[in-house]
């Protein structure tokens, strides 16, 4: 496998992360798809390629995350932390934002990319692209009252992705985040403008045209810089 480029995908079993992981085999990469629950990924586990591997792993549990790292040999050129949730539209006044929900979503959204970098990082090399699936709902400029976690989480993952990309920068690691566009999946919704295939296709493009002078900054899917 390791002739190819390899990617790695956090939340690969649904949404965009699956589209991801699609995309990436039709690009010939060899890819590492991670997920969390086996009876929510029947779609992902029926994938049959000789260049795909997956793992079951939760992204807020250390030693899961460490058992999966111990099984790669191979050097990483992609680390995407693609895994999230949703609590919910509501505002901060809504039941769907109590304090057991707002934890869950910043631990998911937050400390999920944090432990993933943690403990994949050996397996990245100059030039490596380490990608947070960010969003549009985390910059600091909107009129937005609704989503209120999820829009701080989403501010919280661009800020610690340029935390990440200073630690990075001497290895000459890469590290950006981006929107993925509003898509029409379970978080997005059935109105959305994109398919998770066209949203898939342009951030594979655009992760490949990742150049050092990008790290530490907030694209869009299509490969526009966001002001965040």
């Amino acid at each position: 496998m390791s002739k190819f480029k390899t990617i790695l995908i956090t939340g690969a079993n649904r949404g965009i992360g699956l589209e991801l992981v699609k995309e990436s085999i039709s690009k010939n990469f060899s890819v590492i798809g991670t997920f969390r629950n086996k009876k929510k990924s029947k779609e992902l586990l029926q994938i049959k390629s000789k260049n795909v591997n997956f793992f079951e792993m939760n992204v807020i549990d250390e030693k899961s995350i460490l058992n999966v790292s111990n099984k790669i040999e191979y050097p990483l050129d992609y680390l995407i932390c693609n895994a999230g949730i949703n609590n919910g539209y509501g505002t901060f006044f809504d039941e769907d934002h109590s304090h057991k929900n707002m934890l869950k979503v910043l631990d998911v959204n937050v400390l999920g990319c944090i432990l993933t970098i943690r403990n994949f990082s050996r397996h990245l090399y100059t030039n490596s692209k380490i990608i947070l699936i960010s969003s549009i709902m985390g910059v600091q400029e909107h009129n937005g009252s609704n989503a209120t976690i999820y829009r701080a989480s989403k501010a919280a993952v661009n800020n610690i992705m340029v935390s990440i990309s200073e630690e990075f920068k001497s290895k000459k690691i890469i590290v950006s985040s981006f929107h993925p566009g509003w898509v029409r999946t379970d978080m997005g919704g059935p109105n959305a403008p994109l398919s998770p295939n066209e949203s898939a296709s342009s951030l594979i493009k655009s992760f490949e045209n990742l150049t050092f002078s990008s790290t530490g900054k907030f694209f869009n899917y299509d490969g526009s810089l966001i002001n965040f």
